[in-house]
Formats: C-alpha cells, structure tokens, sequence
C-alpha cells in the first residue's frame, strides 16, 4: 500500500523553487507561464553574484539561447536587467531601484517640503510646489499658493510632461543615465508653444546644463504665459526624488525665469534645505 506521503505527492503538481519563485512543471492554467518564467529569470539575475551571459542563463533555465534572448531582450526594454553591449552581459536594472522609490509613502516627502515651500512662497510671492516622477510624466503632490493677487492656480494631483516644464527637466537631469536615456526614447514631442523643445537631441542638451547646475526652467515651453524654475531634491543615495519649484506669469517676468536672480536663489536654497531634511529624517 502506498504511503500516505507518496500519495498526495502523485495527486498533486509538482513544482521546484527557483530563489523565491516557483516554476512549475505541470502548467497551471490561471497562470502565465511565460510572465512567470522572465520574473524567475529576472530574480536570477538579481541574486547572482556575478553579471550573467547569454549562455549562463540558458543553461541555468534548461532553455535554448533564442528563447532566453527574447526574455532578456523583453527584461531588458523594461530596465529590469541592464545589458554591457561590451562584455555581452546581464545585471539589475535601475527600474527596480525606481519601484522601490516609489514604494515610499509620498506623504513623507510632503510632510518635510511642507514648511519650506511655505517658505517660499512667502519669499518670491510666487505659487511654489513638490513634484515627483511617475512613470513618464511629473505629478504635483503638493502645492503652496502664493499670497498675491496674481499667480498661477495649481492643485495637489496635476500632472506635467516631462520635457516641457521646469519639474520635470530638474528631476529627469539628475537621473542614472540609462534611467534618463530609457524616458527620453519613451518620449513622444508635442509643441505646445514657439518655445516647446521638440526632439530628444534638445532635451539632451538642456538637461546637460541642468545637471550642472542643479536648476531648470521652463520658458513658456507648455503655456505660453507661465514659465517656472524648478530644482531637484535628493534621498541620502542622492537619487533625486522630486523637485521644488514655482510658477509665475510670464507677461510679468518677459525678461525669462532665468534673469530672476533671487527666484532662482530661493528655489535652489529651499531644494537644498528639503534635501537636508530629507537626508537627516533617512540618517
């Protein structure tokens, strides 16, 4: 008579781990089977203690080179593998670092903007706000009207490309290179006003001069009568996870964001104190 262990292991499908995934044997039918097959691939990946090849990766899945290619290749376009065309290997991509950001409960970075954009907007008498990245544009979590007759309305939850607005080029320029490379190839030009950058070759130049200076504008490029500065806020791993700016009425301003010398001060200072706070409050 079978035991009572051999028994339920022929009654049931069987299965082998693969890290922390299972990959079963017999397919099960509410399961995707090759979405679960590229996250155990991509786990491997993640747990290695070494960049893995082609070939690696194949063996260790029983697959052929071709199909492990293709979940590379498909891993890969989602950043969540990194290819050395060099030494034709695989390592983690930034897309997970990115997940794991975005993970952090939004309300905290307010909680600690909270009082230096009241700040700001007391010094510059211009609408100030918080924005973060979300996938592949920037979301206002939190504004500060300004206490002035005229300025510009914003709301918590308003939502700004990346390419065109002083938010968005201020955190896109900061980013890890494949990160910033992978939105700007996702990035679709529209011209919203004269003054719109319309291809990646601009945007490139632009943030490389936003790099630099830890600032960027927006010169009527989304609305032609609002233009902005804008500054990147950093964690403790100096990852920019959001960016402080204000908006203002161009017509009052023609002379661009760019020549208002203490706006451009006090935007730089307040990022530089949120990210202080928010270094301290990760230390």
């Amino acid at each position: 008579m079978p035991s009572a262990s051999r028994k339920d292991a022929s009654s049931e499908t069987e299965s082998k781990p693969v890290g922390r995934l299972v990959v079963r044997d017999k397919p099960d039918p509410s399961i995707i089977q090759s979405l679960e097959k590229g996250l155990s691939i991509f786990e491997h990946i993640l747990g290695a203690d070494h960049p893995l090849k082609l070939h690696e990766v194949a063996s260790h899945f029983e697959i052929d080179k071709a199909s492990a290619f293709r979940f590379l290749n498909t891993l890969e376009r989602a950043g969540l593998v990194s290819k050395n065309a060099a030494l034709k290997t695989y390592t983690p991509g930034s897309t997970l670092r990115s997940w794991a950001r975005q993970l952090r409960p939004d309300t905290s970075v307010v909680d600690v903007a909270r009082p230096f954009l009241k700040k700001l907007s007391m010094m510059t008498k211009q609408t100030s706000h918080l924005a973060v990245l979300q996938n592949d544009r920037v979301v206002l979590i939190e504004v500060m009207p300004a206490d002035n007759i005229v300025s510009v309305k914003q709301t918590p939850g308003d939502w700004e490309p990346l390419y065109c607005t002083a938010v968005g080029k201020a955190i896109m320029a900061c980013l890890p290179e494949g990160e910033r490379n992978r939105l700007i190839d996702q990035i679709t030009f529209h011209e919203y006003t004269p003054t719109t950058l319309t291809s990646a070759e601009m945007l490139r130049v632009e943030l490389a001069q936003a790099a630099k200076e830890k600032l960027a504008f927006d010169n009527g490029e989304t609305n032609a009568q609002l233009c902005c500065i804008a500054a990147p806020v950093f964690d403790a791993s100096g990852y920019p996870v959001g960016s402080i700016g204000i908006s203002m009425i161009y017509p009052l301003f023609p002379e661009g964001p760019r020549a208002q010398d203490k706006f451009v001060a006090a935007v730089s200072q307040t990022a530089q104190e949120v990210t202080d706070a928010i270094v301290k409050r990760q230390s």
